[in-house]
């Protein structure tokens, strides 16, 4: 991406050099205390990339804004005690950090520079110090209004809520509640820094419209995490009520969605997914009580998945319900465009009592029962 360095630019520039003057000499500090850390100087470095995310963010600088929030959540555990600032640890924040500063230094280029080795770094140091990093976990999308969408990865969920922290989102008009009260953008941020943490932040330029539809307001989001209860909020941040929305209660203006990479058992029926495709591993012997758990299965897939397998390799006793619930399955896919396959060979017993009760149909293309 090509940037005008601008005078908004140039700014979060000036910012960022004077946050990152002074990190390698405090980062040498904090490894040499070790487990005696003085948290203030700890603070302060978590809170210079903290800051240079939401400048980032807001300003369309992926690259920066990336690389500093993975800076954030090693910080965060060593403010928080999860992590020991070891030399290798500190390493790792150091050379996050010159990456960090030779994207400031090349604004203009800077979504352009590889940061893949320094976030891979990052991220594998918070995961091994993660509590549940054993467990496949995915981003949470959360989408505002019809077309922005923010992605939270979920360690960074984690650590926005840690503390009791409840997650807002503040709905801001850059024209009438920032630039026409005499305000810059990143005077907000580095205001609401004060009382709590910046999720994320982004600028709706879509709804500044067209020549034929020219729109009035830009909407300026930001996801915000604070302690503070909605009413105090709304006085902080200086926005109506309805601008200032917990993210569990706007239904209307922020979805988070599920994962579409997990595993959930259902009794003796397992679905896996990942990336939207499902899978449906079948019991061996499906009784009353595992035809149920199959139908409940199934109809999370049909929710949560694009496309479903129903791996059958396994089943060796069956009755007439359990063609019935499949016939059913496909007939609800079919309904919803959702494409339903199976894998692996029934029995040729199973075959046959299919053919015999009716749901044997050859001739009827897609029929699940005529798979090999």
């Amino acid at each position: 991406m090509t940037l005008e360095v601008n005078d908004l630019v140039q700014g979060f520039v000036e910012d960022c050099r004077e946050h990152l003057d002074h990190i390698e000499a405090a980062l040498m500090d904090i490894e040499a205390a070790g487990d005696n850390q003085d948290p203030e100087l700890v603070n302060s470095v978590f809170r210079a990339a903290h800051s240079i995310k939401g400048g980032a963010g807001m300003l369309g600088l992926d690259a920066i804004k990336t690389l500093s929030h993975k800076l954030e959540n090693v910080l965060h555990m060593v403010r928080s005690n999860e992590m020991t600032p070891t030399k290798a640890v500190v390493s790792v924040l150091l050379e996050g950090f010159d990456k960090l500063t030779e994207l400031v230094d090349d604004i203009a280029q800077s979504e352009n520079i590889p940061i893949d080795i320094q976030v891979a770094k990052l991220v594998a140091l918070a995961e091994q110090k993660s509590p549940d990093s054993s467990a496949p976990r995915e981003p949470a999308r959360i989408e505002v209004g019809r077309s922005r969408i923010f992605t939270v990865d979920p360690l960074s969920l984690e650590q926005a809520k840690a503390g009791g922290n409840d997650i807002y989102l503040l709905e801001y008009d850059l024209i009438h509640d920032i630039h026409g009260k005499g305000k810059m953008p990143l005077e907000v941020l580095r205001s609401l820094t004060d009382t709590g943490r910046i999720v994320d932040c982004k600028v709706d330029f879509a709804a500044v419209g067209d020549l034929e539809a020219f729109g009035n307001s830009i909407p300026f989001y930001v996801l915000f995490a604070t302690i503070l209860e909605p009413k105090y909020v709304c006085g902080l941040v200086k926005l109506p009520q309805e601008r200032v929305r917990h993210i569990d209660d706007a239904k209307d203006a922020v979805h988070v969605a599920q994962p579409t990479t997990f595993r959930e058992e259902f009794g003796p029926v397992v679905l896996n997914a990942a990336d939207g495709a499902g899978r449906v591993t079948v019991p061996r012997h499906l009784d009353a009580h595992a035809l149920a758990n199959l139908r409940v299965a199934l109809l999370a897939a049909m929710n949560r998945c694009a496309s479903l397998v129903v791996d059958w390799d396994g089943v060796d006793q069956c009755d007439v319900f359990f063609f019935q619930l499949l016939c059913a399955a496909q007939h609800s896919c079919n309904a919803q465009g959702i494409r339903m396959d199976v894998e692996g060979a029934l029995d040729a017993d199973l075959r046959k009592a299919a053919a015999a009760m009716g749901f044997g149909c050859r001739n009827v293309s897609g029929c699940l029962f005529n798979a090999a």
